[in-house]
């Protein structure tokens, strides 16, 4: 729609369709171990009550261990839902505006999203080393840094997975989703309502 003009058969095109088919691979990667994550979470938890209400006894490591990994799907998750636009947005708003101003924001955010993933992995991957090489989980024993480092992983899947709707948008022009965000989408995806 309002794409700059990429031939389909040239290379930039080919290369961004490539490029979008492996984040579109990582991404179900990336639902699939989130989804393990809250599995783990919810044994751990139910676990945890089972000691505590049945056997009076509460597991430390337990408490630890499901605010560990409920940071890990957190950020991991949130990752994810750049690449399918799922995150929160304000449709009642973003109805009323043109299809143009649509597009145009779109590329904006997602731009101003490679960046901020850039900054997320600079600036986590500095307090994953500084703060978690200094300190040891109490009840498990283990370096912290085995839990920060989802920060600057989870930046870095931001940048790419808004790099690749940009270019979903810019180069391949895949605009269909711009006209309502709870319209099934050209991926074949079912509506929310």
């Amino acid at each position: 729609m309002f794409n700059f003009t990429v031939a389909e058969d040239g290379r930039l095109y080919r290369s961004a369709q490539r490029f979008d088919s492996v984040m579109d691979r990582i991404d179900a990667r990336l639902r699939q171990f989130s989804l393990l994550l809250v599995v783990l979470l919810v044994g751990v938890v139910v676990l945890n009550v089972i000691m505590r209400y049945v056997f009076s006894e509460s597991l430390l490591w337990a408490n630890e261990l499901s605010r560990y990994l409920m940071v890990w799907f957190a950020l991991l998750a949130t990752a994810s839902l750049v690449n399918s636009d799922d995150h929160l947005n304000v449709g009642i708003v973003f109805d009323r505006f043109s299809d143009r101003l649509k597009y145009w924001l779109q590329s904006t955010t997602m731009a101003l999203y490679v960046v901020l993933g850039l900054v997320w992995v600079n600036f986590g991957l500095e307090y994953a080393i500084s703060a978690g090489l200094n300190a040891e989980a109490p009840a498990m024993n283990f370096p912290l840094l085995w839990v920060y480092i989802v920060i600057p992983i989870s930046g870095a899947f931001v940048s790419l997975f808004a790099l690749a709707r940009l270019l979903r948008l810019v180069v391949l022009g895949e605009t269909e989703s711009l006209e309502t965000a709870y319209d099934v989408d050209q991926r074949g995806g079912e509506s929310d309502d």
